[in-house]
């Protein structure tokens, strides 16, 4: 049975607005702009444009000048077009229902837009001849990114929606983001389940945690069959999934491409290095990986060095871990990293370092080409050890000495303290910085 049209734009319509947990990423509309909201998938980027809606509704605007349409939804493929004229038959559609609203405006939100072919040709078209402020998502970065940046030429903004972050958890929770010092304990237990659920809105969900585990599981398969098999045509299922899942089990380690190549060589599955690094920016682009590299001057450098891996979710890499508990520093530092995406969205100049005698700091934020660093982050799950504390503030030290910093941070999962670095960290003569060492549950919250 073919559904029409007309019937999905009234299905939209007689449905209320979900329950929503606020979600922190800011979306500003001005002018004719376009806002896309791109992320991986499950990852809250309907609830987000629900969220937007229902601030509409909320100052006065009529739901039925508001349309929501999913284009992942199983039932277009009965319709005989699937590029634009899908798009020309949903635009008349709903003003057809609502033609007054071609005269006083509407808001059109789309999801999952990027798997109609032709969307951005039909995007720039509706917002230059429509009175319409238009909202898009996508599972893509790359597709959204290069349609956009062709079509609209600076008339559409671009946001990424990570899974929930610690506060978000917290407020999905009911647990307040603004902690009293009698309440240290409960934010510290709240951040050890986060490093175990992450933020999947539906993994968060799930009580039982062999269903969640499940749940993320499957995740994985939808990204390497939908996102990667499906959208480039790549046949060979196994070595992709294989690839994504040696990716996730690296979560917050070194790796190369002839390395990946090799370890899958090993597991008898036949993938070449440009093969392999062509699945890998897939991968990336899916948004179910993130590759950082080292922070150098030389682009040579850049290139002949192996990346840090991290997967999206704190709960996705547990729910591939071999043994939690031995990868804890790994998804804490992890977290950290992608609290460093959400709060520098514009400024993605993000890597690792290594010290003069190959101390590694785990993150550096800063352009290395115009050598201006900023900011020196290293992570380590405790400091209680006497020889991991004086690594981890003499690696740090070094690296502030190198890159001319006065300033550098530890995040823990439960000390704090302020260490006072000499210019000789060895000898102790002289002052030259400080480093805070921070709770992570405090400085997610900052």
């Amino acid at each position: 049975m073919i559904i029409s049209m007309e019937d999905l734009i009234r299905e939209w319509q007689e449905r209320p607005l979900p329950e929503l947990t606020c979600r922190d990423l800011a979306v500003k509309l001005k002018g004719s702009l376009a806002v896309s909201i791109i992320g991986m998938r499950r990852s809250g980027k309907t609830w987000r444009l629900f969220q937007e809606m229902e601030t509409l509704v909320k100052e006065g605007v009529q739901k039925e000048r508001i349309l929501y349409f999913n284009f992942d939804d199983s039932r277009l493929a009965s319709h005989d077009g699937t590029g634009p004229e899908l798009l020309d038959e949903l635009l008349e559609s709903y003003f057809r229902l609502y033609p007054k609203f071609r005269r006083e405006g509407a808001y059109f939100f789309f999801d999952e837009i990027q798997e109609i072919s032709g969307w951005a040709k039909f995007a720039r078209r509706l917002i230059d001849t429509e009175k319409v402020k238009l909202f898009l998502s996508g599972s893509s970065a790359k597709l959204l990114s290069t349609e956009v940046a062709t079509e609209f030429r600076g008339r559409s903004l671009a946001f990424e929606l990570l899974p929930f972050s610690f506060k978000e958890t917290l407020r999905y929770h009911g647990i307040s983001p603004k902690p009293s010092p009698l309440d240290r304990s409960v934010y510290e237990k709240a951040f050890g389940e986060y490093l175990v659920t992450g933020g999947f809105p539906e993994a968060l969900m799930q009580d039982d945690p062999s269903i969640r585990t499940g749940l993320l599981q499957s995740y994985l398969d939808s990204v390497v069959l939908r996102d990667v098999l499906e959208r480039y045509g790549l046949s060979n299922a196994r070595g992709v999934k294989e690839l994504a899942h040696t990716l996730i089990r690296n979560n917050g380690n070194l790796v190369s491409v002839k390395r990946l190549s090799d370890q899958l060589a090993g597991r008898r599955i036949a993938m070449s290095r440009e093969t392999t690094g062509r699945i890998c920016a897939h991968l990336e682009d899916a948004f179910l990986v993130f590759f950082v590299p080292i922070y150098a001057y030389s682009l040579q450098k850049i290139r002949v060095n192996p990346q840090k891996v991290y997967a999206v979710d704190p709960g996705l890499a547990f729910a591939f871990s071999a043994s939690p508990s031995e990868n804890l520093g790994y998804r804490l530092e992890q977290a950290v990293y992608l609290e460093l995406r959400r709060r520098y969205p514009l400024f993605r100049q993000i890597s690792y370092y290594l010290t003069e005698d190959r101390g590694e700091v785990d993150f550096v934020l800063g352009d290395p080409a115009r050598q201006l660093p900023r900011e020196l982050i290293q992570v380590c799950a405790s400091l209680r050890q006497r020889e991991t504390r004086e690594r981890e503030i003499n690696t740090l030290a070094c690296a502030m000495k190198e890159l001319k910093l006065k300033q550098g941070t530890i995040i823990t999962l439960c000390e704090q303290d302020e260490i006072k670095i000499t210019a000789n960290v060895r000898s102790k003569k002289g002052s030259a910085g400080r480093i805070r060492v921070v709770p992570a549950w405090k400085w997610f919250l900052e």
